[in-house]
C-alpha cells in the first residue's frame, strides 16, 4: 500500500519546518533569522502557508507542524521567556488535551 499525496506532503512539511527550526540552534542561528529571516527560510521547501507563517510569526500555523520542543526552543529564540513561551502554548490546547495530559 503506497501513501497518500496528501500524507506525503503533510510528512514533508513537517520534516522541513522541524529542520529548518531544528538548523536554528546552531552558533549563527538567532542572528541568521533576526536579520536574514526570508533568505533562511528559501533554503527549505516549505508550502506558501508556513512560510508566511514563519515570516509573521503566526504560531497558529505552526503549532501542528513542530515538534513541541523544537517549538519551545522556537519561541524562546523568537524572545519569549519560559513562562511566557507556557503560556503560548497551553494557550492552543484544547480542554480534552489538557484534561488527557493533566488527568
Amino acid at each position: 500500500m503506497f501513501a497518500t499525496v496528501d500524507f506525503v506532503e503533510a510528512y514533508m512539511t513537517d520534516y522541513w519546518t522541524n529542520k529548518l527550526v531544528f538548523d536554528l540552534q546552531g552558533p549563527h542561528g538567532k542572528d541568521q533569522w533576526t536579520n536574514h529571516r526570508a533568505e533562511v527560510i528559501a533554503r527549505y521547501p516549505v508550502p506558501p502557508k508556513i512560510e508566511q507563517a514563519l515570516l509573521n510569526d503566526d504560531i497558529g500555523v505552526l503549532i501542528p507542524v513542530i515538534n513541541p520542543y523544537l517549538m519551545r526552543f522556537f519561541l524562546l529564540m523568537l524572545g519569549y521567556d519560559d513562562a511566557k513561551s507556557i503560556e503560548v502554548l497551553e494557550s492552543f490546547q484544547t480542554d480534552e488535551e489538557r484534561k488527557r495530559v493533566n488527568g
